[in-house]
């Protein structure tokens, strides 16, 4: 019998009338294979797949989710040949999914929906969500789905079928994890996670493809551990930064409220960034101003001092700005990302904070750059920080050392992370295309904008067969 699931009527109406805000919206379907409709010329040596994921489902039968973030997981492959270019799409058969549709209704607590268990079920240990709608990466060969909480869920990137989530036999004991991750050169997959108590322990480990034990690294301790989304490396460094949304470790354990309310914004505790060298495990910290901070653009090293170039916002109304209800209603994002530089140079105790630009997310530098050498172009997604924009709605490219801007932009349309593919071969950092998926008022579908990395310039617009519910992140397989 097919679990697919079947949106309430009056989603669909909603969603029939929101132009671009379609994306917010539960009716995505799982389709085996479809052809994407081409408009201009694709690159000769662009052959591979684009991954996407993100959540999809939002609103059940006898419940909904609250927030973007909520929603359960649904992969998306786009398989780009010499024939043409194919569709598929898969729910991820997550235990948070299938109890999801089997009750009608949310079955756990998620990043803003409270837990429907009970106080005893929860005492006895109530399941966290293993809804993977954020990050793909890999373990060696086998593809993974990741949010914030530890569980390491196997897909095939081929067919998008799920394979489980990856056997862990350690004593790691962590309750939360970032949920971006690194794979090195090796295919060792490095993460850093969080053991809630009475003094918090986060914990930098690495997991080594065909083995089911995270070896820690470092540990660092702090009384509330900051909500921690990513991290960054370079080539002798892990660079963990502390916002100063800080964990509750009892509300997490007594109460039934979702994810994200187990923390609280403390501004008076300040942020910390930790330098963890990669050799020997040796922990350096600085201190700076309160903070929140979901990514990383990079880290690199200059000479003995570290740096690190962070989105950032100055407060945490970006979680309740990202609720659905604001989202769906258009409303204007109040908290707005800001790119700063935070110089961490031997002998000080305070980091020195640079800013140097705003409205810029979602991050991508070339894929080389990132653990061994500083990058000196970005891009990501971009809004109009002086004006009424509503979400992002340009793809920006960033010269890091001169600032130098250059943007695409759709006419009416949200425009999200643009993933970088190089060209094989290639030897100019942006010598590649940007693939930008992006929703305008009138288009029947979602439209991938095919970007010449440097220029800027589009070269072909891929229309996907259905809209595809707006995600985080995506991941290319060559």
């Amino acid at each position: 019998m097919s679990t697919e699931p079947k949106p309430l009527a009056a989603t669909r109406a909603d969603a029939a009338t929101a132009g671009r805000r379609r994306g917010f919206y539960s009716g995505a379907r799982e389709i085996d294979a479809a052809p994407v409709r081409v408009e201009g010329r694709l690159p000769d040596w662009l052959r591979g797949r684009l991954l996407l994921n993100g959540p999809a489902l939002w609103d059940l039968p006898h419940g909904h989710f609250e927030h973007w973030f909520d929603g359960l997981a649904m992969l998306h492959r786009l398989q780009i040949e010499p024939g043409g270019v194919q569709y598929r799409s898969r729910f991820v058969r997550s235990q948070s999914y299938l109890q999801a549709m089997a009750r009608g209704a949310p079955a756990t607590a998620e990043f803003d929906t409270p837990s429907p268990a009970s106080l005893w079920t929860r005492l006895a240990g109530a399941p966290v969500t293993d809804n993977p709608a954020v990050v793909m990466s890999r373990v060696g060969a086998q593809w993974i789905a990741v949010t914030e909480a530890p569980t390491l869920m196997g897909f095939d990137p081929d067919t998008l079928a799920t394979t489980g989530p990856l056997p862990l036999s350690d004593d790691a004991h962590i309750h939360l994890m970032a949920a971006h991750g690194f794979t090195d050169d090796a295919g060792n997959y490095w993460n850093v996670g969080t053991q809630l108590g009475p003094r918090c322990e986060v914990k930098l480990f690495r997991l080594r493809p065909g083995t089911s034990r995270r070896e820690v690294l470092a540990r660092l301790r702090m009384p509330k551990a900051g909500y921690t989304h990513a991290f960054a490396m370079t080539a002798r460094h892990a660079i963990v930064w502390e916002t100063a949304m800080r964990a509750q470790p009892l509300s997490f354990r007594f109460s039934a409220k979702a994810y994200i309310r187990n923390f609280r914004w403390e501004p008076a505790s300040g942020s910390r960034l930790h330098a963890i060298a990669l050799a020997d495990g040796a922990v350096h910290s600085w201190d700076a101003p309160p903070m929140m901070c979901f990514h990383a653009v990079q880290a690199w090293e200059d000479g003995e001092t570290l740096v690190a170039e962070l989105a950032t916002y100055d407060d945490a109304r970006v979680f309740d700005d990202l609720r659905l209800a604001p989202l769906r209603q258009g409303q204007a994002l109040r908290g707005l990302p800001q790119l700063t530089r935070y110089r961490l140079e031997p002998g000080r105790s305070q980091a020195r904070v640079e800013p140097f630009g705003a409205a810029f997310e979602l991050p991508q530098v070339h894929p080389a750059r990132w653990g061994h050498a500083r990058a000196g172009v970005a891009w990501g997604a971009g809004l109009d920080a002086g004006a009424d924009s509503r979400f992002f709605d340009r793809t920006l490219r960033l010269d890091l050392q001169t600032g130098e801007r250059r943007a695409w932009q759709r006419e009416r349309a949200v425009q999200l992370e643009p993933l970088f593919v190089p060209r094989p071969g290639a030897l100019a950092e942006d010598d590649g295309v940007l693939l930008v998926p992006t929703l305008a008022d009138d288009d029947a579908s979602t439209v991938i904008g095919v970007i010449d990395a440097a220029s800027m310039q589009c070269l072909a617009l891929l229309h996907a067969p259905q809209v595809i519910p707006f995600g985080f992140h995506a991941a290319w397989a060559p």
